[in-house]
């Protein structure tokens, strides 16, 4: 039974734009926009894939194209779809109206552009303060003196829906700002107009601004970036084709030209796992599909995003939390895993390929500081290549440390016995389970109370105090499934203590950078703050060459999250220069009954700052789920894709460092 009531779906593409002289620069010379090719092929080819793998119930098309391709370049040409058909500025907010109308709670809607993308003269209305330019997604009729739709006037009305209940995805095939274009080798077709400098407004553009309103957030996590309404919002998912700098290409497939992002997205999801209603769901996520697309575009040096709820499962709701998918690469017959001793990977961890039954097993033999690698028999090749060189870390282990867990005597020796066999399904490492501890506190310990609860403590370093550990819940009649829970929590606490030691691995060379991090109101973080406080991050390159940094926290609920930047790969940031942004600490969200007991004072907040000099390293591979969720490992993987160097060309020497700093929260409610 489908998760979604019902889904909607509004399919924009613009080929010929029109043009009666009605806008131009403030030099007078006349606007003019070149005309696009694929645009109109994409929506075609989307709306084949929405009905017969998703079965949408409502597909509404707004196109513009050429009533010949053998006259394209005439003046004065009018497209073949009648006015009500036509993707002006009016057609397409009253489609979103009319959907708004008839959607509710619960129901689906996707919204995809292709087309012109630009940067215009901010409006008076604009939320946009600290620019001079709106993002915008340019109408077919613009150049006649209509209004674009505005990035944060889409937004507003994508914000409606989604505070209606209805779940919300969008793709764009085009580009904000300059310099993005959509070529093969006969031609070049820009998706960003050539030549524009800054779009006077007309009175119909103010008088289509609608007033802003913003809306307050629900803190989902407890770190998170203060969201840009504009490209990356909390509570939707945006896939676009490119960054802001890359180049948006198309592509000739069968005598028609696409997006190639479009294509590729399209053509990844019908040939991998991606089928929809008629074919049982899909175990993809964005990030998953993200990863997967920049492999294929990365010649054409283009690298889609994906900004918003990126951990949803592909036109899903549910949100599962597992392992890391890491793309690896084959040199010889090693496969070769982007992720080392920095990452907590030793000799003996153990990493299966990433499929519906990942039953193939490949155990590490060697480790460097950023990368492993796994000698692979000819019989796996086949399998590699089918599974896309994509692997996931399915055994941790602990190095030279012995994993000890002190199990309480009541257990009773055969529950012991039970527990060590359920721990070593994911720790490949010695494990020692013991019977008496004799006033030791740098152990794990299973506790069995009388009223048949159970309880976790560990050191109180590691678990912030020498109570319980906690939001957690351990009860069950049955001795079995006790020990299998006991020992996904017991193994998840392990493997959180190992990443937080890792930062002792670091260069021991001065740092080469500055972190700065206070309230937004300048208090330093050395006093405690109340839930939902926000922070300003400011990093600082103190060195002559550039440095690649990533930001992940550890919270009192043992999860471990990359806070920035909001993709895979690191943010680089050049020598002297320096990158701020803004967050907030606030409560996880979770099941009822961990809102129950979950720490809502002096919590405590470790913000990792991570950097590397002389390669880009992804640190996706470290992130851990919230305890309560650590046994969610079978469907959801996250991507953990790089692109940059092949590792065989890598640096002899790369630097890296780890910087914590402490934010305590919940002294009292945040006003």
């Amino acid at each position: 039974m489908s998760e979604i009531s019902k889904r909607y779906a509004l399919l924009v593409g613009i080929d010929l734009y029109l043009n009666d002289g009605s806008r131009g620069f403030s030099s007078h010379r006349r606007l003019s926009l070149h005309n696009l090719r694929g645009c109109v092929n994409d929506i075609d080819a989307i709306n084949k894939f929405l009905q017969h793998e998703y079965q949408f119930q409502d597909i509404t098309i707004l196109t513009s194209s050429f009533p010949s391709h053998d006259n394209e370049d005439c003046a004065n040409m009018r497209p073949i779809e009648s006015p009500e058909h036509l993707p002006t500025f009016a057609n397409i907010k009253a489609k979103f109206d009319a959907i708004y109308e008839h959607a509710v709670a619960g129901d689906f809607f996707f919204f995809h552009y292709s087309g012109h993308g630009a940067r215009l003269e901010r409006q008076k209305n604009s939320p946009m303060r600290n620019t001079l330019f709106d993002p915008s997604l340019i109408t077919v009729d613009f150049c006649c003196g209509q209004p674009a739709v505005r990035g944060w006037q889409l937004n507003q009305w994508l914000r409606r829906l989604n505070e209606k209940g209805v779940q919300v995805v969008i793709t764009l095939d085009s580009c904000y700002s300059g310099g993005s274009w959509r070529s093969t080798g006969d031609y070049t077709s820009f998706r960003t107009p050539i030549d524009w400098s800054l779009v006077p407004n007309l009175p119909v553009d103010d008088q289509a601004a609608e007033t802003f309103n913003e809306t307050t957030e629900r803190a989902s996590r407890d770190a998170k970036l203060e969201t840009s309404w504009s490209i990356n919002p909390e509570s939707f998912t945006v896939m676009t084709a490119c960054g802001i700098k890359d180049r948006a290409a198309e592509r000739i497939v069968d005598g028609k030209i696409h997006g190639a992002f479009t294509w590729e997205l399209l053509d990844y999801l019908k040939n991998t796992g991606g089928k929809g209603a008629a074919g049982g769901g899909n175990n993809l996520t964005y990030r998953t599909i993200m990863d997967q697309l920049n492999m294929r575009l990365k010649g054409q040096n283009q690298y889609p995003q994906v900004y918003g709820r990126d951990r949803l499962l592909f036109f899903r709701s549910s949100e599962p939390f597992s392992a890391a998918v890491l793309t690896v690469q084959l040199q010889d017959n090693n496969v070769v895993i982007p992720a080392g001793r920095a990452h907590g990977v030793n000799v003996g961890s153990e990493f299966v390929l990433f499929s519906e039954m990942p039953n193939h097993t490949l155990s590490v033999d060697e480790v460097d500081e950023f990368w492993s690698s796994v000698a692979i028999s000819d019989r796996l090749l086949p399998l590699l290549e089918q599974h896309h060189y994509t692997v996931i870390l399915s055994r941790w282990n602990l190095g030279e440390e012995t994993l000890q867990v002190y199990v309480d005597p009541a257990f009773g020796s055969d529950f012991r016995n039970y527990l060590q066999t359920q721990l070593q399904d994911w720790i490949s490492s010695p494990i020692e389970v013991l019977e008496s501890v004799e006033n030791r506190n740098d152990v794990l310990r299973l506790e069995r109370l009388g009223d048949g609860e159970v309880k976790i403590r560990g050191p109180a370093w590691l678990t912030g105090s020498d109570d319980p550990v906690r939001p957690l819940e351990l009860r069950n009649d049955n001795m079995n499934s006790i020990g299998v829970e006991a020992a996904v929590a017991l193994a998840h606490l392990a493997r959180f203590q190992q990443i937080l030691l890792l930062g002792s691995q670091r260069s021991r060379d001065p740092l080469p950078f500055n972190v700065r991090i206070k309230s937004v109101t300048g208090v330093p973080i050395s006093t405690r703050f109340p839930l939902n406080q926000k922070f300003r991050y400011t990093f600082e390159n103190k060195s002559n060459e550039e440095l690649h940094v990533t930001i992940v926290v550890f919270s009192p609920e043992f999860s471990i999250e990359q806070l920035y930047p909001p993709r895979d790969s690191p943010q680089s940031i050049g020598r002297g220069q320096k990158k701020s942004f803004n967050f907030s600490m606030a409560l996880p969200s979770g099941p009822e009954w961990t809102q129950k007991i979950i720490c809502r004072t002096h919590r405590q907040d470790i913000v990792r700052t991570l950097v590397t000099r002389g390669k880009r390293v992804s640190w996706k591979s470290l992130e851990l789920p919230n305890i309560w969720d650590a046994g969610q490992t079978e469907l959801c993987r996250k991507p953990s894709f790089l692109r940059g160097d092949p590792l065989g060309s890598e640096p002899a020497a790369i630097e890296w460092w780890a910087y914590d700093e402490q934010i305590i929260t919940g002294s009292a409610e945040s006003t």
